[in-house]
């Protein structure tokens, strides 16, 4: 009747469909090269220019009453069947036909809501003036329009769109649809899996030279990245205790892991110290030989994208490591500033020519004592944050004493070849002192209670140097680093967040990764690291939180599984040796 019924109406129903108007099946025909037309008078598309041999037939070409379909049909097959035989198209449909049951053409829209809420696209939940007012800013051609409102772009890709579309935009500019057409139907047709877009399935797979010995010593493995590393040893049912135990054996004893996925990059030349000093945010020109310096890299943004250790082993030599999951992209990111600085050294990447691994724990230095021979390993002559060069069995050795999970420690590099010969030979070196291995897992819960953070675990695509106190590490007396300038303007800016370290009683459940932090209804962050620590018999971790639940001290509700609240105290971090007695001695 022309308006739309005041009275509401509820009706029970499984399935709601809705059409707005005939529209054949084009999309596969116009993709064969067919040409789409359209009968403004008789409200009717119509197909021509199709490839030889192909034939359409039904309510696609127009015909709708079903004796007319069922008569038409032979028609198109004895044509195709002539055509396969080789024979001449010598039948023709007659022209004089009179078609039934024609659509009606109707106007568009049949009548106007009265609030103005006529849906074109359901989808993209545009209106009839969203199609209007695009036409209004002067995009007349419905290409164009498309590309503006967004029309025809969700899951139905125009199925009960693009004819309303069409009808709104003749109407707008004065044009019929003959004339404005409809949007071009593009590939695919149908929805495709993720997996046929990317074609042949491939799962990039990388094993460190020692992974027999991991296998042999009963580890159970998980992918970082590309690699198959150990996630800790012993059986998948007893993961909490396999941890737990290879933590307390590292805080109280000695063990090993293999860090051969660790990136890493040599850079030579008379600039490389210039290069390095350029790229990440500390100081590195003024670096002595056989000091390493944590190293932080930022982008053009201000945004925190990796960081590792930079080894100073000459005045023109450095060794450089890398996150696992980042070393590739940091890789071609050295290669894309120094071709625009074009700076005197050479850059390489030897991420699978070396294997390493780190011994950690108070008897470490023992057993480094029994192996190494060529190289003083005292606390006078090899101090914390030192490299020294040597040989183990004849083989050339880089040793870091860094500490990723807060105990006397050394990094040992060595050419990958020697990897499974190394291991065994430190794991028997090591018996004297009951050295065990210990894997990723242990790994990650060590560095948590000694507060070392995780790039793209502990960060993302926001995080600046001030959200997770890494101030200290950037030089701002440099002339120039990348990303120095965001960093600078970042830092004048009001916090929004900050991440701190929290504490729960263990009597309250554990949080899980990405477990949100409220602010009364609001969202003021996300849990990145959380695990119950065997060293302090706490749940720790690490947490996004806004700037007014940063101080230490104050606690923040976490949302955990079910809805269920816990509440967590801000401490400072970091929660195992804040003076680093350990790893200095």
């Amino acid at each position: 009747e022309g308006q739309v019924a005041q009275e509401i109406k509820k009706l029970d129903c499984d399935v709601l469909c809705m059409s707005s108007g005939y529209m054949p099946v084009y999309q596969l025909l116009c993709q064969a090269g067919g040409k789409l037309s359209y009968n403004d008078q008789k409200a009717e598309f119509h197909l021509s220019g199709l490839p030889q041999g192909l034939h359409v037939t039904g309510s696609v070409e127009g015909i709708h009453a079903i004796e007319q379909v069922v008569e038409h049909a032979k028609y198109t097959g004895t044509l195709a069947a002539q055509y396969a035989l080789g024979q001449p198209l010598n039948i023709q449909w007659p022209s004089n036909t009179v078609l039934k049951n024609n659509p009606v053409n109707f106007p568009w829209p049949i009548f106007a809501h009265p609030k103005g809420k006529e849906f074109v696209d359901f989808d993209e939940d545009l209106q009839i003036r969203d199609i209007v007012n695009a036409t209004k800013s002067g995009y007349r051609d419905i290409q164009l329009v498309k590309r503006f409102s967004t029309v025809g772009m969700g899951p139905s890709q125009g199925r009960h769109s693009a004819l309303p579309t069409a009808r709104l935009v003749a109407k707008s500019t004065q044009r019929s649809v003959s004339e404005t057409g409809v949007t071009t139907a593009r590939p695919p047709f149908t929805v495709e899996k993720l997996a046929h877009v990317a074609g042949r399935s491939f799962d990039p797979y990388r094993q460190t030279p020692m992974h027999a010995q991991h296998l042999e010593a009963g580890a159970t493995m998980m992918p970082a990245g590309n690699w198959q590393r150990p996630a800790f040893y012993g059986d998948a049912a007893h993961r909490l205790q396999h941890i737990e135990n290879e933590v307390k054996h590292v805080r109280n004893q000695v063990g090993m892991i293999d860090v051969s996925t660790l990136g890493g990059l040599e850079i030579r030349g008379p600039d490389s110290a210039e290069f390095i000093n350029r790229l990440y945010t500390f100081g590195f020109t003024k670096l002595p030989v056989g000091k390493t310096r944590y190293a932080v890299m930022s982008n053009e943004h201000g945004v925190v994208i990796d960081d590792g250790v930079a080894a100073r082993l000459s005045e023109h030599h450095f060794y450089v490591t890398a996150t696992t999951s980042g070393v590739d992209r940091i890789y071609q990111q050295m290669l894309k500033w120094n071709a625009q600085w074009r700076l005197n050294l050479d850059i390489t990447n030897v991420t699978t020519a070396l294997a390493a691994v780190n011994i950690a724990g108070p008897q470490s230095r023992a057993v480094m004592q029994k192996v190494c021979h060529d190289v003083d390993l005292s606390n006078t002559a090899f101090p914390y944050l030192g490299v020294r060069e040597g040989h183990i069995q004849g083989i050339p050795v880089r040793i870091l004493r860094v500490g990723f999970v807060g105990e006397l420690g050394y990094e040992i590099h060595f050419p990958a070849r020697y990897g499974e010969f190394m291991w065994n030979h430190l794991m028997q070196a090591g018996q004297a002192f009951d050295i065990k291995p210990f894997g990723v897992e242990s790994q990650r819960l060590l560095r948590l209670e000694k507060g070392h953070i995780i790039i793209s675990q502990d960060t993302d695509g926001m995080t600046h140097p001030q959200e997770v106190d890494l101030g200290w590490a950037v030089a701002r007396n440099k002339p120039w680093f990348v990303g120095k300038r965001s960093i600078a303007i970042l830092e004048q800016q009001p916090l929004k967040r900050k991440l701190v370290s929290f504490v729960l009683d263990k009597s309250q459940e554990k949080p899980l990764e990405g477990h949100i932090v409220l602010e009364g209804e609001n969202i003021s962050g996300n849990i990145t690291s959380c695990e119950y620590s065997p060293t302090l018999d706490k749940i720790i971790g690490m947490a996004y939180v806004g700037i007014g639940q940063s101080e230490v001290g104050q606690q923040f509700p976490i949302r955990v599984e079910k809805g269920a609240m816990v509440h967590a105290t801000v401490v400072k971090a970091p929660f195992y040796d804040p003076e680093n007695q350990r790893q200095e001695i």
